[in-house]
């Protein structure tokens, strides 16, 4: 199994295609963590195909034809789905239903407000879309003699249920969730067919895994309380319906080289310069503005800090590089007018003489996040929630500062790296506001021991250790006669 050939299944792919003037077809690569990291699994399995979603006219044309793409060394696939069902898959139960559910982002005394809309949108939009990914993933795993399908993330919960009706039970699945799994209360806010039948069809996988143990440890809490199935909690193991379901943790990790790298390259080097120009010490955080980041109570805990400790005052500039995130859903676009309004409340209450205590940019700059990466003082990650947040890595290996993190218990992070930062409770914004003080005053040395036990802990656990987990595992839950091994250990 390890090094086979794999149909690699996500809503995003790593590419999106399009024609330039004078008609010749090009790409640009996707962003994000996802993509990098399915980028790994890609090249660490030659010949396998990456299959994901067509969100371009050209990206349509290329699925018409069927065509398996390589480009940058990657094979890839992309399935056409039916407009409307893809925008009610996408906007009406991916996000925010799941999203929000499973980051805990609903008021819950008077959001979600669920019925007939949210049905048709689950009926017709999301069992649709994975339908049509199930099938195009069967094909592909057929023709390609493939020895595993393995989907990615929360808009294919799904998918499990149809390939397994396609590919019989000899077909081998995985599933990987790369966003927080809650416990059964907050899974109970969803609709009993969907919650229920969610489930049912993640229990088709043969290996389901998450970024931590506690989101695995709340999945099998999940089942056991919701479907009654019979857990076997000191294996990580479901047993349901004549049916063996693994379930692992894996955190995703990064290539620290590609960041010491990056952070030698021409367009960061001339964003450093912007970096550097900012007065005083440097406060950093690196988002897409999404409501589960909890921009809004940093800039507040900022605040607090000026307020409590008027000798800052002058002395540190918060630099927030936001990147804008599903504006077209209404929660976000009355988020993203709450961090604007948030941040010039903290610039005129506490600046002056020139000195705007938060400089705010809210446009997609990955070089000048590399380049604020090398300089920061202070990271603050205060995440509501996150299924890992790879900034926290990223930053922890490109830094020349000796820079502190500061890091929300709830973030997926905090399991690996917790030790090494300043955990915080990302509700109470006293605490951060201390944090934050803290660490600008924090003794050289403590600094530079912590910086330095953060690199090794992120250095320990690599993008290339996170694949090899997985397909180390994969081979070892093969029946005997695949794996010549005979059960789990």
């Amino acid at each position: 199994m390890p090094g086979g050939r794999f149909v690699i299944v996500s809503n995003r792919g790593p590419f999106t295609f399009s024609r330039d003037e004078s008609g010749k077809r090009t790409y640009s690569r996707g962003a994000g963590g996802l993509v990098t990291a399915l980028t790994a699994v890609a090249r660490r399995s030659e010949g396998s195909v990456w299959l994901a979603s067509a969100t371009t006219p050209e990206d349509v044309e290329v699925a018409r034809r069927g065509e398996v793409l390589e480009v940058e060394e990657l094979r890839v696939r992309l399935v056409e789905h039916d407009e409307g069902a893809y925008d009610m898959m996408y906007n009406r139960i991916a996000n925010p239903l799941l999203w929000f559910v499973q980051h805990g982002l609903y008021d819950l005394p008077y959001h979600p407000q669920l019925g007939e809309g949210t049905r048709a949108a689950w009926e017709e939009g999301y069992l649709a879309v994975n339908r049509n990914f199930a099938e195009a993933a069967a094909e592909l795993a057929r023709r390609e003699k493939a020895d595993a399908v393995l989907l990615h993330d929360y808009q294919l919960y799904m998918t499990p249920l149809f390939l397994r009706e396609r590919l019989g039970e000899d077909g081998f699945v995985s599933l990987f969730v790369h966003i927080p799994w809650p416990g059964p209360e907050e899974w109970r806010v969803l609709p009993r067919y969907m919650r229920e039948g969610i489930l049912e069809s993640l229990l088709q996988t043969n290996v389901l895994a998450f970024h931590t143990a506690r989101y695995a440890r709340n999945f099998l809490d999940t089942v056991a309380d919701v479907l009654g199935a019979r857990v076997d909690r000191d294996e990580s193991m479901v047993l349901h319906e004549d049916r063996r379901v693994w379930v692992r943790h894996y955190p995703i990790s990064i290539d620290p080289a590609e960041f010491e790298e990056l952070s030698r390259s021409e367009a960061v080097l001339e964003q450093e310069e912007f970096v550097k120009r900012l007065p005083g010490r440097l406060v950093l955080r690196v988002d897409r503005m999404d409501l589960s980041k909890n921009i809004v109570r940093g800039f507040l805990a900022y605040g607090r800090m000026l307020e409590r400790h008027p000798e800052m005052r002058g002395e540190v500039t918060f630099l927030a590089l936001l990147q804008p995130s599903r504006g077209g859903v209404p929660e976000y676009a009355a988020y993203a007018r709450a961090i604007e309004e948030s941040a010039e409340e903290v610039n005129r209450r506490w600046g002056g003489g020139g000195w705007r205590p938060i400089e705010l940019s809210m446009q997609d700059n990955f070089p000048r996040s590399v380049a604020a990466y090398k300089n920061y003082d202070v990271l603050l990650v205060n995440a509501v929630r996150d299924g890992m947040n790879l900034v926290a890595k990223e930053a922890s290996v490109a830094n020349q500062k000796d820079g502190i993190l500061i890091l929300s218990e709830t973030a997926g992070a905090h399991e690996e790296l917790g030790e090494y930062a300043l955990s915080v409770n990302p509700f109470d914004i006293d605490e951060q506001a201390e944090a934050l003080y803290r660490a600008l005053t924090m003794p050289e040395t403590e600094r530079r021991e912590r910086a330095r036990l953060l690199r090794r802990a992120v250095e320990k656990n690599t993008i290339e250790d996170w694949v090899t987990a997985q397909m180390g595992d994969m081979q070892a839950c093969l029946p005997e006669d695949e794996a010549g091994r005979e059960s789990p250990p």
